[in-house]
């Protein structure tokens, strides 16, 4: 289950990211008219290329808006012009923010579903967020066969039908916040990782390769972003200090 402790609340200002804070920003991509062309506005121009590639004009808006919102929420963590910032890419596709002088390194993680996005920032060390839309699957028992534990996968079947559905993204959310983190970004990695996901059951890395102690450096937070949606976010540290923000607007 998300942790309901967990309050969703506008900031008073830019609020101070020290060592051992994650923020996480929860925002809407339904934007139009001078916002969204503002958000149009800061993009590179590799992002407005790939934008064009969206077949569908919805997919292409909310790509545009999450990218802007990102930039802009970066942006105002590093003191810089969002459409000046510069991002690095990974193997794996995971975007991290080139080096900015003077400034300590900026961790970043973003998820989205529908439109709501999630952006996760810290200093602390690297990030993972994931969010899901909760919906019917027909092929949930396959998806568990393939990508959880054995154990997960029992766990999960023995549920009555309507709390199995729910489970279901909770276990997903989790893992793949994890495996976000982690940057490697294999889906066959998934079920190497061993998660809690069972209703009113707190987030937590139970066991990685059969590791329970290797686990216990990991520190996991499910997430109460909106009505319908699970979400979950993953570091590999300690004695971490979480605040929930809502994007202005």
């Amino acid at each position: 289950m998300p942790d309901s402790k967990l309050i969703w609340k506008l900031p008073p200002g830019q609020p101070p990211l020290a060592g051992r804070d994650v923020h996480i920003w929860e925002a809407s991509l339904n934007k139009s008219g001078e916002r969204f062309l503002s958000l149009e506005q800061m993009l590179s121009q590799d992002e407005r290329a790939r934008a064009r590639q969206f077949k569908f004009e919805t997919d292409r808006n909310r790509f545009i808006a999450g990218r802007g919102l990102l930039r802009t929420i970066l942006g105002s963590y590093a003191q810089t012009d969002p459409a000046q910032l510069h991002f690095t890419y990974s193997k794996r596709g995971k975007p991290a923010l080139r080096d900015i002088s003077g400034q300590s390194m900026l961790h970043f993680n973003v998820a989205h579903s529908k439109d709501l996005i999630l952006i996760a920032v810290t200093r602390a060390c690297a990030v993972g967020v994931d969010v899901e839309w909760i919906h019917p699957i027909n092929d949930a028992e396959d998806i568990a066969a393939r990508f959880f534990s054995p154990r997960e996968t029992a766990k999960l079947m023995a549920l009555a039908n309507e709390q199995r559905i729910p489970a279901f993204f909770y276990l997903w959310t989790r893992k793949e916040a994890w495996l976000k983190a982690t940057g490697d970004g294999i889906s066959e990695m998934l079920n190497q990782v061993e998660v809690s996901f069972l209703p009113e059951e707190p987030a937590s890395v139970l066991a990685i390769s059969g590791n329970v102690e290797a686990a216990q450096r990991w520190t996991m937070m499910g997430l109460p972003p909106a009505p319908g949606f699970a979400a979950a976010i993953t570091m590999e540290a300690r004695d971490l200090q979480f605040s929930c923000w809502q994007w202005p607007g």
